[in-house]
């Protein structure tokens, strides 16, 4: 039995050794995508269960309002209760000028199709000052993503809607409207009562682009709601989560926060411009198959190669498994059959 419990060991460590290879590849892949030199975690920004010390504080984060900390499941910022208010804000700014930040998030509640207000990430200059901007202050300093579940007007899309203001300070963000003139981009996800854990993953490379995926019908599966050029972000932002409720309601969870520091390598005006144009360029349809087309042949047959590799190492990753419980099973026969 020792021999096969450390049978069992060995295939734990090969799966977890093939679990950081897949998560090294997928790295690699990001850092080539974007041209970066690293992505590094940045520790004062990341956050995951419990969330919180022995004395129910973290020195990264602070929080209030009707905030709960469950620190067996998530940062609760509202419970389904009508007219609540939370937040969830980092005691220190970003430094990093590039960045990504993978946020888990859970938006339910007891009605099927009624429900409010809905919650927001930030990046502004301002931190941890309530207000009537889903939970956060209006006329606030940079960058507010909305994950808004109720609508306050008609609009041409449906609800749930997630859309992006750049606030200046000055203007205020009409709620009345949804901020629908406002809105520097966006999309209609129900990311609401989903199947999976709702991921969203926003990403700013300075000066070449903003984006932001939602994974909320399978795992690893993103959906882009947006991508733009014309998003500036405040230097050294704050970064802020709030959710507000008002006669409808949900609950508005936050399962973890993981940001990371793009280092993105500096680039001459000409590099830029074409490393910009790569993640905006639009094939010209009286070129199909031509130069210009956004299809190659070697890019073809390099993509069919990396994807035969991967199926290839993974089978090698399975059969050494396969036959290491094989091999294990018939000791197992072996020790049974001595005893009698």
């Amino acid at each position: 039995m020792k021999s096969l419990a450390t049978l069992y060991a060995l295939v734990a460590l090969l799966l977890a050794v093939a679990s950081q290879s897949a998560w090294a590849q997928q790295k690699k892949i990001q850092q080539r995508e974007m041209d970066s030199e690293a992505i590094v975690p940045l520790r004062t920004h990341t956050v995951y269960a419990p969330y919180v010390d022995s004395n129910l504080q973290n020195k990264f984060w602070d929080f209030g309002g009707d905030t709960i900390i469950d620190t067996t499941k998530s940062i609760r910022l509202t419970q389904d209760r009508p007219h609540e208010m939370g937040w969830f804000w980092s005691r220190l700014p970003i430094t990093a000028e590039s960045m990504e930040i993978i946020v888990e998030l859970n938006v339910d509640g007891h009605s099927n199709n009624l429900a409010g207000d809905g919650m927001a990430m930030w990046l502004t200059q301002e931190r941890a000052k309530p207000g009537p901007v889903f939970g956060s202050m209006n006329y606030f300093t940079g960058l507010g993503i909305f994950f808004d579940t109720y609508p306050n007007a008609r609009h041409p899309y449906h609800f749930p809607r997630i859309s992006v203001m750049n606030g200046n300070g000055v203007e205020a963000y009409e709620n009345a409207r949804d901020g629908a003139r406002q809105e520097v981009a966006g999309c209609s996800i129900d990311f609401r009562r989903t199947k999976v854990a709702t991921r969203a993953k926003f990403t700013h490379i300075k000066n070449v682009y903003t984006s932001l995926e939602i994974q909320h019908d399978e795992w690893d599966h993103w959906d882009m709601c947006f991508k733009v050029d014309n998003i500036t972000l405040p230097l050294n932002p704050y970064l802020g989560f709030t959710a507000l409720t008002g006669d409808v309601s949900d609950a508005h969870e936050i399962g973890s926060i993981q940001t990371s520091n793009i280092m993105f390598k500096p680039k001459n005006a000409e590099e830029l411009a074409a490393f910009k144009a790569k993640h905006f360029f639009t094939p010209d349809p009286s070129a199909a198959g031509g130069a210009g087309s956004g299809f190659s042949i070697g890019g073809f047959f390099a993509g069919l190669f990396g994807f035969a590799f991967t199926l290839v190492k993974w089978g090698l990753v399975l059969a050494v498994i396969a036959a290491l419980v094989l091999v294990g099973l018939k000791y197992q026969k072996r020790q049974n059959a001595k005893r009698f």
